[in-house]
C-alpha cells in the first residue's frame, strides 16, 4: 500500500530541525510496531511550503498517481488551509476545491483530512480556525474522517511554546511530536497505519 500525505508546510515539517514533522513521526511509529511494513508500505510526504488548498487541488492527482504501482492500494491523508490566508484564497473557493478533492480521493482509496493547527499570530490563528471548521464540515458531508488539530493544540502550553521557539507559524520538533501524539491514537489513523 502507498499512503500519500498531501498539504502545506506543516505536513512538510517546516521548523523541525529533526526533519521528521508529524508525518515522519507517524512513519517511525508504524515501522517500529512492525518492521516488515518498512518494505510493504510506502509512505510519501507530499507537503509543500506555502501550498494553499487550491494549489494542493491542482497537484494532488498527478503526484499520487506517480507513486502508485499497478494494482496497489492507495490511501490519501490531506491537511491544508493554513496557507490560504497569505494566498488570499476565498473560503468558498477552499470549500469547493476540498469537496471536489475529497470526493475524488475517496473513490481511489481510504481518505482522511486533518484541519490546520493554530499559529501565534491571532489573525492567522482565527483564519486557520475558520477554514478548518469549514473543511471539517465538508468531511462530515462526505463521510470522510476529519481530525481537528486546532482545538487541542490551541490550549496546549507545550505547543504554544514550540511556536514561540520557531517562527510563530511552524512549531519546533517538540510541537510536531505533540501533533503526532494526537494523531497516532485517532482511530482512522490507527487503522490506516496499524499503530
Amino acid at each position: 500500500m502507498v499512503v500519500c500525505f498531501l498539504g502545506d508546510s506543516t505536513v512538510q515539517g517546516i521548523g523541525d530541525t529533526q526533519a521528521l514533522g508529524w508525518v515522519g513521526r507517524l512513519a517511525q511509529a508504524c515501522f517500529a510496531k512492525d518492521p516488515a511494513r518498512a518494505t510493504a508500505m510506502t509512505l510519501c510526504n507530499l507537503g509543500l511550503r506555502g501550498d494553499s488548498s487550491l494549489r494542493v487541488a491542482a497537484r494532488w492527482r498527478e503526484e499520487t498517481a506517480r507513486r502508485q504501482r499497478p494494482g496497489e492500494a492507495m490511501a490519501l491523508v490531506f491537511s491544508f488551509g493554513a496557507a490560504d490566508r497569505p494566498q488570499q484564497v476565498p473560503l468558498s473557493a477552499a470549500v469547493a476545491a476540498t469537496r471536489d478533492m475529497l470526493r475524488e480521493a475517496s473513490a481511489l482509496g481510504r481518505t482522511l483530512f486533518i484541519a490546520p493547527p493554530p499559529s501565534s499570530d491571532p489573525a492567522w490563528a482565527a483564519q486557520n480556525r475558520e477554514v478548518g471548521l469549514a473543511l471539517l464540515a465538508v468531511c462530515a458531508e462526505l463521510s470522510v474522517p476529519g481530525f481537528d488539530l486546532f482545538a487541542p493544540l490551541s490550549v496546549s502550553p507545550r505547543y504554544l511554546a514550540s511556536l514561540a521557539a520557531g517562527d510563530m507559524i511552524h512549531p519546533d520538533a517538540a510541537g510536531y511530536a505533540e501533533m503526532a501524539g494526537l494523531l497516532r491514537p485517532w482511530p482512522p489513523m490507527l487503522e490506516l497505519l496499524g499503530l
